[in-house]
């Protein structure tokens, strides 16, 4: 027990979560060494920020892809020590660790050239996939594959700049710099690659399949709730609204549901109620009692 808790204090994790992070990233990390070795490097595309300057200097000097990833990691790692969580960054150094190990191998028993596939179009949707994949269980379990990501989560906590348009800024150079080392073309089709990869990532950290929130205004609002739970196990909430030109009190229900159970709540609805208002629309992100915490 004491050792459980001399281990919290030092990398500000349990064990069961440390485990749990360890797992997750040396799944995520071995996804995204292979789109970039073995998909996106022999079809001249590249990722985006660290790993993608590793793959123009492996182009340009031969050296082991691992390596250079390792060498350019490693003053943004001392970066992110010195302004970021010890918990953030013990597993962040970790697995960018293991990701340089693992394109390292991959790069010295692989020819440059061989890849999954050649025909560039399906390298830019598996190539995306993989890379989005990987880093989306990354994100999705408290970790980080390194990189410029640091620096993002640096710029966010320090100065409030948005990760999003720091990455960018960063990844437009370096993409823009593989179209003078490899071309145009490939430099777009890379930009498709990226394009995919962050919607995977967004689909995985955010959750697989999004959910949807809806408001139904009703006068039959108890039945519709009680006959909703009864049938869905489904919890709901009152809004209290006043209509603005009769000034008329109603409850709103207010609930979360999958998009399959939509189907389910609009049936229920206009068999009690066919002249209820209902408004569906998409969830960004949900945490609190009832559902998954999302981490980062």
């Amino acid at each position: 027990m004491q050792s459980g808790k001399d281990f919290n204090q030092l990398i500000g994790l349990s064990w069961h979560n440390f485990i749990r992070k360890l797992i997750a990233l040396l799944v995520g990390d071995f996804l995204v060494a292979v789109a970039i070795v073995l998909i996106l490097r022999p079809n001249q595309m590249i990722s985006g920020g660290v790993s993608g300057i590793t793959v123009i200097l492996n182009h340009l000097t031969h050296i082991n892809m691992g390596l250079i990833l390792f060498l350019l990691n490693a003053p943004l790692l001392i970066l992110g020590f010195i302004f970021l969580k010890r918990s953030f960054m013990v597993v962040t150094m970790i697995s960018a660790v293991v990701l340089s190990i693992y394109t390292g191998i991959l790069d010295g028993i692989m020819p440059s050239t061989w890849s999954v596939t050649h025909d560039t179009i399906l390298a830019c949707i598996f190539g995306g996939v993989l890379n989005g994949m990987g880093m989306g269980i990354c994100f999705r379990n408290g970790c980080s594959t390194g990189g410029f990501d640091i620096v993002g989560a640096i710029l966010k906590s320090k100065y409030n700049i948005t990760v999003g348009n720091a990455l960018m800024v960063i990844n437009t150079f370096v993409i823009g710099t593989s179209a003078f080392i490899y071309s145009v073309d490939r430099a777009l089709y890379t930009l498709v690659a990226l394009f995919i990869s962050y919607q995977v990532v967004d689909r995985i950290h955010l959750g697989v399949g999004q959910q949807k929130q809806l408001f139904i205004i009703s006068a039959k609002h108890e039945e519709i709730v009680a006959t909703v739970y009864s049938q869905m196990r489904r919890g709901m909430t009152y809004i209290k609204g006043e209509g603005a030109y009769s000034h008329a009190n109603f409850n709103i229900i207010y609930m979360i549901c999958t998009p399959r159970q939509v189907v389910t709540v609009k049936s229920i609805v206009a068999h009690i109620d066919p002249n209820a208002f209902m408004a569906v629309s998409n969830t960004a992100e949900i945490q609190g009692r009832g559902f998954e915490a999302i981490e980062i």
